[in-house]
């Protein structure tokens, strides 16, 4: 049987796609769901710290494949290009935000999340105010008589609200 080399091309195109895949590590405990969708069935849980392959992104969701489990989890989950793990050549010669866009195809979903990565807890608690970034933001702030006259301008109403009831515990949570 002979080929032609555009049946070959096509065919290595094809395996290449399937075959390739960006190694990641997961940050957190995760558990990978049947569906890019934060209520879908949960297939397998992965520890944190453990090297994965991204097989699929769409939007703020990436498909993972981790030992023999395969499953979708938030982008925010994962570690890409960076420590022991190095990034997976990119063929199309987009960049990874890119491609979780979709913005080379022109397909955008309804909705983009974004967050804070890399971040743990320890790293919050040990966190350190930045005063001159405190001294900018106490700048924004208005006085009592600036806000009357915004109230004015805007043709504001004052209003009173009642407070909130204090919700009832839920049955066997530990009291104060």
């Amino acid at each position: 049987m002979k080929l032609s080399i555009p049946t070959v091309a096509a065919s290595l195109l094809f395996w290449s796609a399937l075959c390739s895949a960006e190694p990641a590590v997961t940050v957190r405990q995760l558990d990978l769901k049947q569906q890019p969708a934060g209520d879908a069935k949960a297939v397998a849980t992965v520890t944190a710290g453990t090297v994965v392959d991204v097989m699929k992104r769409e939007g703020a969701w990436v498909q993972l494949k981790a030992g023999g489990d395969t499953g979708w989890t938030k982008l925010f989950d994962i570690k890409t290009g960076s420590g022991s793990v190095a990034p997976a050549a990119k063929s199309s010669g987009m960049s990874g935000i890119a491609q979780t866009l979709n913005l080379a195809s022109g397909k955008r979903d309804s909705s983009v999340t974004t967050g804070v990565r890399g971040l743990d807890a320890e790293m919050l608690k040990k966190a350190q105010p930045n005063e001159q970034e405190v001294t900018t933001l106490a700048g924004y702030a208005s006085t009592p008589d600036q806000a009357q006259a915004f109230a004015k301008a805007g043709k504001l109403t004052p209003r009173t609200v009642e407070l909130l009831k204090a919700a009832e515990p839920p049955k066997g949570a530990p009291t104060k």
